[in-house]
């Protein structure tokens, strides 16, 4: 009985060892460092507990009773510090703290070694023969008791932590802090029986008790990813995001109190945190509060805000942030300067406006006075002028209709279920009625029970994509419409037997951006572009000596499997 009794304390402190070197060869993740000290403690707790059991005489068995009773005060320290870092409060702790929690250890350690004199550790010790060898019994004094309550209280504190972490956290943080919990649990109840005396005289199980935490800790970096993801690095990315952000975030209690900001806020109140937390928002932006619900409701519009004698757009959002037991304590408030989008929005309502009516209707009147003067003249070269004339006026007006076609496939719903081979019918059939002696060769049954995740606005930039086809092609065209799919898209290949589009032309459109040197000469092929990649589609071209093929790629609709299976 002796000799299991020894091996298991000395096979605690190999395992809390082993277990600590590996730890901190993850040193860099949050928590590592006191998870590597609080097991490395507990190992040569083990060690020291074997050693006391093996000691001859009372003059060596206390020297390792001492031993071991200055390595218990690393436990709880190490303990707090890895529940601190664990869960993300360590941007709290200072040098200050970490001085102040170092002090009760310190003295409590002078007065283990220097008990000879004052006795406040132990009144009076006596030396035990036990099942492993020799122990202390020993009569402890306040001193003792006064450390013991101080080591529980930092425990309590990291378990607090991290049972709050728990229930506001997912599962997988939810498991390691359960798994930290009993690491530190089962060694704690070990402890609490040898303190009170329910284990036999000399005899401390704590040691062996951390064969369990080194099992448990050892289980949770192999299943629960301890060591590689923390909530921890979590906490601090959040905190990172919120400061990075250009958003003006408030968080404020049911009182209207500011509880936190980030530095944008600051920036634009041109304040800093001291003089912002703990104000009444009303207090130091008022101007901000104005355009919110008196009653704390989820709020979510744009609105003009007074920012330092500037009026600017705010997408004004408030949220609620949802409390245990369902009671809502604090709001979020999060402002975005919109200013300039909703400007250029604007602009670009006005562009819109200004090219699809008021060009139009200035493109009839200049096509008037051309009509009139081609009745009056009777000179060819004046016709040849005149032609012009009409060619870039219909030019222009076609470019207007282009620019109509697509705001109103941009006001449509958006992406939703169709059915492709009725979609590329109609789109056929109306370049057909346009351009009847264009041949446009297509299989329906290629496409039969497809269905796309794409919406209407799709037949549009087909029909474009056939039009452009045959209007730049000098002979009898000839466009083929090939279709086939697999288990995640669909693919349309509209191939024509024309001279094909410029480099220039297809790498803007792929690029998805024009600079003054490289630019689209029309808006035909950026109308397709939008409309398919605004459904979660791509386009690309493929050009041979034997004309350019238009590859259109577009996300697959469920639909389509069951039309598949029911065929």
């Amino acid at each position: 009985m002796a000799v299991i009794y020894l091996a298991l304390v000395l096979f605690a402190g190999i395992l809390g060892t082993g277990v600590a070197m590996y730890a901190l060869l993850h040193r860099d993740t949050p928590g590592v460092g006191p998870l590597g000290l609080l097991l490395l403690a507990a190992a040569m707790w083990s060690f020291t507990e074997g050693l006391s059991l093996a000691a001859n005489g009372l003059g060596s068995t206390v020297f390792w009773a001492k031993f071991r009773l200055s390595i218990s005060t690393i436990i709880p320290l190490a303990w707090l510090l890895l529940t601190v870092e664990y869960t993300g409060n360590d941007r709290h702790i200072t040098c200050n703290h970490l001085i102040a929690l170092l002090v009760e250890p310190i003295v409590f350690i002078a007065m283990v070694w220097t008990n000879g004199v004052h006795k406040l550790v132990w009144q009076s010790r006596d030396l035990v023969f036990t099942v492993g060898g020799s122990g202390v019994v020993a009569n402890r004094g306040i001193a003792f008791w006064g450390h013991v309550s101080y080591s529980y209280l930092l425990v309590a504190l990291g378990a607090f932590l991290l049972v709050r972490l728990s229930m506001r956290t997912d599962q997988l943080f939810r498991s390691q802090s359960t798994s930290l919990l009993a690491a530190i649990t089962v060694p704690l109840i070990a402890n609490a029986a040898f303190l009170f005396q329910f284990t036999p005289p000399g005899i401390d199980p704590t040691g062996v008790a951390f064969v369990a935490t080194g099992t448990i800790i050892t289980g949770a970096i192999l299943r629960r990813q301890l060591l590689a993801v923390t909530a921890g690095t979590r906490e601090h990315g959040r905190d990172e995001i919120l400061a990075e952000l250009e958003d003006l975030v408030f968080i404020v209690d049911t009182r209207g109190v500011v509880v936190d900001c980030n530095q944008s806020a600051l920036q634009a109140l041109e304040t800093t945190a001291d003089d912002v937390i703990g104000q009444q928002l009303a207090t130091v932006a008022p101007s901000l509060t104005e355009p919110l619900p008196d009653d704390a409701t989820e709020y979510h519009r744009v609105e003009a805000v007074n920012l330092d004698g500037s009026v600017r757009k705010f997408d004004v959002q408030q949220s609620l942030i949802e409390r245990p037991f369902g009671d809502s304590e604090t709001r979020i408030l999060s402002l975005r300067d919109v200013t300039d989008r909703t400007r250029r929005e604007q602009q670009l309502d006005v562009l819109n406006r200004l090219l699809r009516h008021n060009l139009r209707n200035e493109m009839n009147v200049i096509r008037g006075h051309a009509e009139l003067l081609a009745e009056a003249a009777d000179d060819p070269a004046v016709d040849r002028h005149l032609d012009r004339i009409f060619d870039t006026i219909d030019t222009v007006t076609e470019r207007s209709d282009k620019v109509g076609t697509l705001t109103r496939a941009f006001d449509a719903a958006g992406p939703q279920s169709v059915d492709l081979t009725l979609t590329l019918r109609d789109a056929i059939g109306t370049v057909r009625e346009a351009h009847p002696p264009a041949t446009i060769q297509f299989d329906p049954d290629e496409a039969s029970g497809l269905r796309v995740n794409s919406g209407a606005s799709i037949g549009l930039a087909f029909e474009e994509l056939l039009s452009n086809a045959i209007e730049h092609n000098d002979g009898d065209p000839t466009v083929t419409v090939g279709v086939d799919s697999d288990a995640t898209g669909v693919t349309v290949r509209i191939a024509d037997d024309g001279p094909g589009i410029g480099e220039q032309e297809r790498t803007v459109i792929e690029r998805g951006r024009e600079t003054p040197l490289a630019h689209s000469s029309g808006i035909g092929l950026w109308l397709v572009a939008w409309i398919v990649r605004t459904v979660g589609g791509t386009i690309r071209f493929e050009t041979t000596d034997d004309g350019t093929t238009v590859v259109v790629r577009l996300p697959r609709d469920g639909d389509s499997d069951r039309a598949a299976t029911e065929r």
